[in-house]
């Protein structure tokens, strides 16, 4: 895997953050994630179990998606809030019904 983004710390989610790529073309890119303070949400992940936390999804309109998330009894975790990784375009968690954290990344 190599790095497609700079190393950035949003300081908003409290994280440091790289996206990395695998070698194929179409290869879906990987986010890895590290706490920049004891209170950060990552901070409780990383005490736990290291597993797959959580999977993003491109959407058109981040508030229409977060109604339709909570139309079938999702929980917004957090946002909308702006992303340093990705330019300032707005990210939102939710977490599901049947347990998924599932992030949301506006175009």
């Amino acid at each position: 895997f190599v790095p497609v983004t700079e190393v950035v710390d949003d300081l908003v989610q409290k994280v440091s953050v790289v996206l990395l790529s695998g070698p194929e073309a179409d290869s879906v890119p990987i986010e890895l994630i590290a706490p920049l303070a004891d209170d950060s949400p990552v901070s409780k992940i990383l005490k736990g179990n290291m597993r797959l936390y959580h999977l993003c999804f491109l959407v058109e309109d981040i508030e229409e998606a977060l109604k339709n998330f909570r139309s079938h009894g999702a929980i917004i975790i957090s946002g909308p809030v702006p992303a340093e990784l990705f330019e300032g375009k707005r990210i939102a968690f939710v977490y599901t019904p049947d347990k998924y954290v599932v992030e949301l990344l506006e175009k």
